[in-house]
């Protein structure tokens, strides 16, 4: 929604991050809700606190991260489908 209001496109990691959680290919893909959660703790604990000014940065960091992480973990591509 907010590249929408800022009429910009969406980069393709954190897209790709997006499109594995709304077309539920964790479904598919038995361990990559555990990668992906590990992750999220992982950058809960390392990033910095989330305040107004920032938020919307840490969110695009967390979902490149997580799109590096399926990528890395295998889960990621169209051979896996």
């Amino acid at each position: 929604m907010w590249y929408r209001l800022k009429k910009e496109d969406m980069p393709d990691d954190e897209y790709r991050a997006c499109a594995f959680f709304l077309n539920k290919e964790y479904l598919k893909k038995p361990g990559s809700l555990t990668l992906l959660y590990s992750t999220h703790e992982r950058c809960w604990r390392e990033l910095p606190e989330v305040t107004k000014e920032n938020a919307f940065d840490i969110l695009c960091f967390r979902f490149k991260m997580y799109a590096a992480v399926l990528k890395t973990g295998g889960y990621d591509g169209r051979e896996n489908w």
